[in-house]
């Protein structure tokens, strides 16, 4: 990033007086901007210390962490801001303000940063839904992002279904997940590690007709020929920090999976498809997987600057002790409100699985559409509670969005904003075929109102509210 004009420094940055000097003591040097640049007389200043402002909660060393400024360093502007946007990033304060005063002799300079703390347990979900084959369905998840103010993460999330319509004899589907992550560990003699646990437990169905309007779909879903899963994941993540905005991170992943097909129509056993890909009985999936993400995102709720991008790729073999021999591929690019001097954001994905890939490896389309038109609905954490079940081994998406700011203030609602968008998935069954057509339509569109509040973001989507209609 280049170096930022003086100017700027000063808007930042500005110096607050200090007490006046003895009579027989020189005149002070006026207080520097916070830039690397040279005073008038090309003197260098250099910080004294750093104080932090306006901590309750966050102890001051997790702070201190994620500076990228020291005491003794040569005051530099454009590692102060990058400071400040770090502190941004990590959902702990709702505003970070920098400023420099005078030290306590010439050539030294305090750098005051002041904080506004917000509240770090957050609703991270807010699932509901109605389909067909489930009348209805709800969840919730909620995180904490500063656990003991020490910047630990712990998260936790469900999704309840209960029995299928039609086979009210049948088990419930529902979904629990949990997680404890710590971002920035500092073990001795070693550089800045990351370390995350997770579990999850799914108990689950995919209806299998071949046909999206089978004939058993038209008699309440109860025969309807279907797979029926359970799933027992446990993960662990370790990895480190290339730079203030970066992560490469290594996961290894353990399942233990159960299905069985149940068709209680012979007539229209016949009209079962293939399914989606998974090995019936009890098999073991375990996998390698590798991620890169950069952020460089200047706001978690509504970024002008910068860019989110993560690379990853997985691995599942026989050679790490399981039954699936696949690969997968993700590619995800996400900007800020700021493409070509407007407020728009662009959005592109794409992904490939080969192999043997169960089919939760894969791509179910409508998880990237704001809507579609037919049968397919989103998933919640990773349930199926459509009558769609095609999982595909190719998908390409790219979206843009258009924001429009409507408030900005304390209360409640602290910040709220309109995002109109538009987005085109493609998706194919395998590499070379052509689009599946989970939807009629490969394009959808939203118009969304975003809510800031202290107890998370809310995203109030008229897409999402269409796609339990169409």
């Amino acid at each position: 990033m280049p170096a930022l004009p003086t100017l700027c420094a000063l808007a930042l940055l500005a110096a607050a007086p200090g007490p006046a000097p003895a009579a027989a003591a020189p005149a002070p040097a006026p207080a520097p901007d916070a830039g690397a640049e040279p005073g008038p007389l090309g003197r260098r200043y250099h910080l004294e210390r750093i104080e932090l402002r306006g901590l309750t909660h966050t102890r001051e060393a997790e702070v201190r962490r994620h500076l990228l400024v020291a005491p003794g360093d040569v005051l530099d502007t454009e590692r102060v801001l990058l400071s400040r946007l770090r502190l941004l990033q990590l959902g702990w304060f709702s505003r970070v303000e920098t400023r420099v005063e005078r030290g306590s002799e010439r050539g030294l300079v305090v750098l005051v940063i002041e904080v506004t703390e917000r509240n770090t347990l957050i609703v991270s979900d807010l699932v509901f839904g109605s389909t067909g084959p489930q009348p209805f369905y709800g969840g919730l998840g909620l995180s904490q992002q500063n656990f003991l103010g020490r910047g630990m993460g712990l998260s936790g999330a469900f999704v309840y279904g209960g029995s299928p319509s039609g086979r009210s004899d049948d088990p419930s589907r529902f979904a629990l997940r949990g997680g404890f992550f710590a971002p920035d560990l500092t073990p001795r003699r070693l550089p800045p590690l990351v370390f995350g646990v997770s579990g999850q437990f799914l108990r689950g169905e995919e209806l299998t007709c071949d046909d999206p309007d089978c004939e058993a779909y038209r008699s309440g879903y109860g025969r309807a020929p279907r797979i029926r899963y359970q799933r027992a994941a446990g993960e662990v993540t370790l990895g480190m920090r290339p730079g203030p905005f970066e992560r490469l991170l290594a996961t290894y992943r353990y399942e233990r999976l159960h299905a069985s097909a149940i068709d209680d129509s012979p007539a229209l056993a016949a009209a079962r498809g293939p399914g989606p890909a998974i090995l019936y009985g009890w098999s073991d999936l375990s996998a390698l997987t590798g991620t890169y993400e950069i952020d460089t995102r200047d706001d978690f709720f509504f970024p002008t600057d910068g860019f989110r991008g993560v690379a990853q790729v997985t691995f599942g073999s026989a050679l790490l002790g399981g039954d699936y021999e696949y690969s997968r591929y993700l590619l995800q690019l996400e900007t800020a409100y700021a493409l070509l001097g407007r407020r728009l954001r662009l959005q592109l994905a794409a992904g490939a699985a080969q192999g043997s890939a169960p089919f939760f490896e894969r791509f179910y389309a409508a998880d990237w559409s704001y809507f579609t038109v037919g049968p397919a609905l989103g998933r919640a954490l990773e349930l199926n509670f459509s009558t769609d079940s095609r999982y595909d081994a190719v998908l390409g998406m790219a979206g843009l969005e258009y924001a429009v700011p409507l408030w900005s203030r304390g209360g409640f609602f602290h910040r709220g904003y309109l995002a109109i968008g538009a987005r085109g998935v493609w998706s194919a069954a395998r590499p070379g075929g052509g689009r599946t057509s989970v939807s009629d339509l490969p394009f959808s569109a939203d118009v969304a109102l975003r809510l800031d509040t202290p107890v998370g973001t809310f995203n109030a989507s008229l897409g999402y509210a269409l796609d339990n209609f169409l």
